[in-house]
């Protein structure tokens, strides 16, 4: 749950940044002290959106999407994906560019509403080229989101300067975040300085319950793990017994043509470690094969539609190593250490006479 805590963060993030500022009034121009409020707070990157609706199409195919007129340099700072294209080009989200079996270098055309006005019933309908593909690792908006210059967006609305959202950044959006405190405290702060005109929210408001239930789902899942740890140290304890018990006639006939007590606890110690070892790479090599199917096995691939990402990875750091391997060790160890002491108890005469009777 980890890597889909992480993946589904990082998605949200690349699409809204730490916070997106939005008017209850709907446009609203960008004025000299809402800019001056929002830098008080220091942030790292600042990004205007335009943002409207409208129909993709392309060939006899059609999709509802949002389209976001965007500054391409602010826009990729506080995201951390990369939408730098030419002023009358568009960038399109994967699982749309899927769908539509379209690539870089195609073209789509983009249907607007106009307003309610009499003389603005007919929609316009604008052919754009892609430039790029873009992939934020959320579904629903990597087959929704299209982006276009915020300048041509607001010359077809007819919006000039004015925006319907503002993303704003504090932290690298692809730096790993795993407490939400910092942003929520920057949300509170910022909600304190702008008027009540404005709603923030933070870059998880829209899937929040989700957020919570995978914080759920991670204690439920720890709970099955500690009891899969508990039988697999009592599976290692047995294992090592069994070996002790299965092998203690050869050992004790080692001891009776020389071999020393010292020389036995060298070689059984290092027979564990080295077990050791070849366990350790071959869960390092199976998880990366799990891994790489997650990404490339249609089989193993889940459906973005029902859970939200467009793909799953395993989210594995140093220190899950760390601890994983450090704990089997020490169980090695000390399953090793029982099996010593229970072949020492006994001597030489008594164990042969105990096997070979």
């Amino acid at each position: 749950m980890d890597g889909f805590d992480h993946l589904l963060k990082t998605g949200l993030r690349h699409s809204s940044g730490d916070m997106t500022i939005t008017s209850r009034k709907g446009f609203f121009p960008i004025s000299n002290k809402f800019t001056e409020e929002i830098q008080k707070t220091s942030p790292m990157s600042v990004a205007k959106i335009l943002q409207t609706e409208a129909f993709a199409l392309y060939n006899e195919q059609t999709k509802g999407v949002v389209v976001r007129g965007i500054d391409g340099k602010d826009f990729s700072l506080a995201t951390g994906v990369e939408v730098l294209f030419k002023e009358h080009d568009l960038v399109i989200g994967e699982e749309l560019a899927n769908v539509f079996g379209v690539g870089e270098g195609d073209e789509i055309a983009l249907t607007f509403a106009k307003g309610n006005s009499s003389q603005d019933f007919l929609p316009t309908v604008q052919v754009f080229k892609i430039d790029h593909i873009v992939k934020h690792g959320i579904y629903q908006k990597d087959l929704r989101f299209v982006y276009l210059k915020r300048e041509v967006l607001a010359d077809i609305l007819g919006m000039e300067d004015r925006v319907n959202s503002v993303i704003v950044t504090y932290i690298n959006p692809n730096q790993k975040l795993d407490d939400l405190t910092v942003i929520q405290g920057k949300v509170e702060g910022l909600r304190e300085k702008l008027s009540a005109d404005f709603i923030v929210r933070p870059f998880w408001s829209e899937y929040a319950f989700l957020i919570e239930a995978v914080k759920v789902e991670k204690f439920s899942i720890s709970l099955i793990l500690q009891l899969i740890v508990i039988v697999a140290v009592f599976n290692i304890v047995a294992f090592v017994i069994y070996i002790m018990e299965k092998k203690s006639m050869e050992f004790f006939f080692l001891r009776a043509i020389g071999l020393t007590i010292k020389q036995l606890m060298w070689f059984w110690l290092i027979s564990i470690f080295n077990l050791w070892i070849l366990a350790c790479v071959g869960a390092f090599f199976l998880t990366k094969v799990f891994n790489w199917s997650l990404a490339n096995i249609s089989y193993f691939q889940i459906p973005g539609e029902i859970y939200v990402l467009s793909s799953l990875q395993l989210i594995l750091d140093g220190k899950a190593y760390y601890t994983v391997y450090g704990l089997s060790l020490i169980w090695i160890i000390l399953a090793a250490a029982i099996g010593y002491w229970r072949f020492n108890k006994k001597s030489i005469m008594q164990g042969l006479r105990e096997e070979f009777s």
